[in-house]
């Protein structure tokens, strides 16, 4: 089941009367939105008496709108019940006014999609049964008058299966939109000293987004953090989680205990927050005042649906939390540094971090080690008291990636995305990391150089390239497409 899940308002639109084809377009329509996951669909229903209007019910006529009276009771129904975006289709030639009425109102994500006309009637008149082909286009100035951003699907008869993926990346978008929309992102301590290259602008994430970062001193935490007792239950389940989650661990008890001491106040300060992503201080003052480092901790949290980006990258954050939204929660991203390009195969380049990535994507279970950044063979003894301990060691599991990253310049936002493929490695390398195929990697390098866009980015299995460009169109977001 999905994790992220999002409430879409139906408007189902007619203008002749009420006919037996406009009922089965609805029906239809019902049908296939219940086979899209993380979809909740909130529609009016038909009134007892057939004529009645209640916005507090959500009652029209016939379920369905037609006239402006039907829209405005529609519309408050939909905002009572917090809707995230809106699905628009003519049952027949529809009625474009009402039904732009409903999205005018609202102002969310909007799909627009036309039925196939069936075969027409073998009356006196030859008339057509549908027109909804003819009628689309009327929405369409409707909206473009009003400047509502909408993605317009195309024409389907309701039950096929290029309507119901159209309806999944729609959703997967909406998810996106509300998620960034009203974000609160946690930011612990300050980012490493030479890296103005994750500065950001936190007015501008009000303005555009109405956003809030969420401010913690890292001694703050870490005191916290040092404040548990060594026997606290917490504790002891989360040292409990670490142990099972690694085939090999190359480092001191003592690491374990710290580590699951700055987990769980990570955690707490989350959950306090309410927040929807966070970025932490890595290096170097944890070291100093923990005895650790907190890369895997960053991983694990990630897995939780904590999503934490590494040396208090806020933007970094917001880019995992669009790849988690738009994944609909059902996997977690890897935050990546751009590394390098491979030796051999010039389209490859290595997908890198320390290794804070989550556990769960591991390519193979049984070599997941944790390990020292002095040590990442695990040959060398373990010392007890080793700041530079708790690195994830694994290789990522292969398969179609998507590529995320936000920038901000200039009050004008703009977002990378692009697409490759894990390849499988027999490699051993440092940290958790993959190499990945791209079409054209000349390109993409390029791009991020020219595009002002830094080092880091969130990376998450499967292609997202759709939901990603219409969540754009629906924030104002100009997209940087590479693939």
């Amino acid at each position: 089941m999905s994790k992220v899940t999002v409430k879409i308002g139906f408007v189902p639109s007619y203008r002749f009367g009420y006919t037996a084809w406009t009922q089965k377009m609805r029906e239809e329509s019902l049908a296939a939105f219940a086979q899209v996951k993380g979809i909740e669909v909130v529609v009016p229903e038909p009134s007892p008496d057939g004529e009645t209007c209640d916005p507090d019910k959500g009652l029209t006529p016939h379920g369905a709108v037609r006239s402006l009276d039907q829209a405005e009771a529609c519309a408050e129904y939909f905002a009572r019940q917090k809707v995230d975006g809106l699905i628009l289709c003519p049952l027949d030639f529809g009625d474009e006014r009402s039904a732009v009425k409903v999205a005018e109102k609202l102002r969310v994500p909007v799909l627009l999609y036309a039925t196939k006309e069936p075969p027409g009637r073998d009356d006196a008149g030859l008339t057509r049964v549908s027109d909804s082909y003819c009628g689309n286009l009327s929405m369409v100035s409707g909206l473009y008058r009003r400047k509502i951003p909408f993605h317009y699907a195309g024409i389907f008869f309701p039950d096929e299966a290029e309507f119901r993926a159209e309806v999944l990346d729609f959703v997967r978008a909406v998810a996106v939109v509300k998620g960034v929309k009203g974000a609160r992102l946690g930011q612990v301590g300050v980012r490493p000293p030479t890296f103005e290259t994750v500065g950001y602008d936190e007015v501008a994430m009000i303005r555009t987004f109405q956003q809030n970062v969420i401010y913690a001193n890292l001694g703050d935490i870490t005191a916290i953090a040092q404040g548990y007792a060594d026997e606290e239950p917490r504790v002891q389940a989360i040292i409990a989680e670490i142990r099972d989650g690694f085939a090999e661990i190359t480092v001191s008890d003592t690491y374990l205990l710290n580590a699951a001491k700055l987990e769980l106040a990570l955690g707490e300060f989350w959950a306090n927050n309410k927040l929807s992503a966070m970025a932490v201080q890595c290096w170097p003052s944890v070291q100093r005042m923990m005895g650790v480092s907190v890369c895997n901790i960053y991983g694990r949290l990630t897995e939780k649906g904590m999503l934490t980006a590494c040396e208090a990258d806020v933007q970094g954050a917001l880019a995992m939390l669009v790849n988690y939204q738009a994944a609909l929660g059902e996997t977690v991203p890897h935050f990546i540094d751009w590394t390098i390009q491979h030796r051999e195969n010039p389209n490859w380049l290595l997908a890198w971090h320390c290794g804070n990535a989550p556990a769960c994507l591991a390519k193979d279970p049984a070599q997941r080690a944790l390990r020292s950044r002095r040590d990442m063979k695990g040959e060398l003894p373990v010392v007890e008291d080793d700041a530079m301990a708790g690195l994830a060691q694994f290789q990522i599991k292969p398969g179609k990636v998507t590529f995320c990253r936000l920038v901000e310049y200039d009050d004008a936002w703009k977002m990378l995305i692009a697409t490759g493929d894990i390849i499988p490695s027999d490699e051993v390398l440092a940290g958790t990391w993959s190499w990945v195929k791209v079409h054209d990697h000349d390109k993409l390098y390029r791009t991020l150089v020219e595009e002002g866009f830094v080092h880091h980015a969130s990376m998450i299995h499967g292609d997202q390239t759709q939901a990603l460009l219409q969540a754009c169109k629906f924030l104002g977001i100009k997209p940087v497409l590479v693939n």
